[in-house]
């Protein structure tokens, strides 16, 4: 199992988590990068170890505080041989003051990046859906090397769209929560699926309201499982084979 994205940079014992890696079943995490500092800081994370692999990417929220040569340094971080993709990129319109424009520009030019340096993207979509669908489907010479709907949340109505534009679709925690949408899963090609845990937020049931870590993957694969009614392990046949052809340059020594 491989967990697609995950904040590793916000534990304090990281380095317990990694060690125990191999003893809860998981053969990669991706860490995943919301500033420039941060994204350089989840670089320096996985050269120490062989089995995490890192995004570079702006969040949205930042919008109004990225510069040119934020950007600049964003794409030098990115031509690093353990980045796997640009991320978390995106649209977020949850706060009552956001400016949409800001967002939409500094989500088209890191969709450029990852286009240049032929890199797939991990996106980030909160409340702005039809906004971000408008970008990517304007966009779609730009997902090439293929695009990523990180925590979907979307339910039915849109994830086809996102399919016919070429994206995976990844599900967190949130898709195991008892008022959650999961009638739609069946509708998703098998290949188009991977999982993820978003750690240290968005604990999978029964564990939910808690911390979660980057082994609970497995709750949440176990319950997209059953919903698929097959086993947990050819589930995780299929999404870590998922996993990897998404991040095409994750290599397992």
């Amino acid at each position: 199992m491989i967990d697609t994205h995950a904040h590793l940079l916000y534990f304090d014992d990281v380095d317990e988590i990694i060690n125990s890696m191999e003893s809860q079943g998981l053969e990669n995490i991706v860490t995943i990068g919301t500033t420039v500092e941060d994204s350089a800081d989840s670089i320096a994370l996985a050269e120490k170890h062989k089995n995490i692999y890192a995004t570079v990417g702006i969040y949205p929220e930042y919008s109004n505080l990225t510069t040119e040569e934020d950007l600049k340094k964003l794409k030098e971080l990115a031509k690093h041989e353990k980045v796997v993709a640009i991320g978390e990129i995106g649209l977020d319109y949850h706060n009552e003051v956001f400016d949409a424009e800001a967002q939409k520009k500094l989500f088209i030019q890191q969709l450029e990046i990852a286009d240049e340096l032929g890199l797939p993207f991990c996106i980030h979509c909160r409340k702005a859906v039809s906004d971000l669908y408008e970008v990517l489907s304007t966009h779609k010479h730009l997902i090439k090397y293929g695009g990523l709907m990180h925590c979907y949340s979307e339910g039915a109505e849109w994830v086809k769209k996102f399919i016919d534009l070429g994206m995976y679709i990844s599900f967190s925690g949130n898709i195991t929560y008892k008022k959650s949408d999961r009638s739609f899963l069946k509708d998703i090609p098998l290949d188009r699926i991977v999982v993820e845990t978003d750690a240290p937020y968005l604990s999978p049931e029964p564990r939910r309201g808690k911390e979660n870590r980057p082994e609970y993957v497995k709750l949440t694969a176990e319950r997209i499982a059953d919903e698929l009614e097959m086993s947990y392990d050819e589930f995780d046949k299929i999404v870590t084979k998922n996993a990897k052809r998404f991040y095409f340059k994750i290599k397992n020594a």
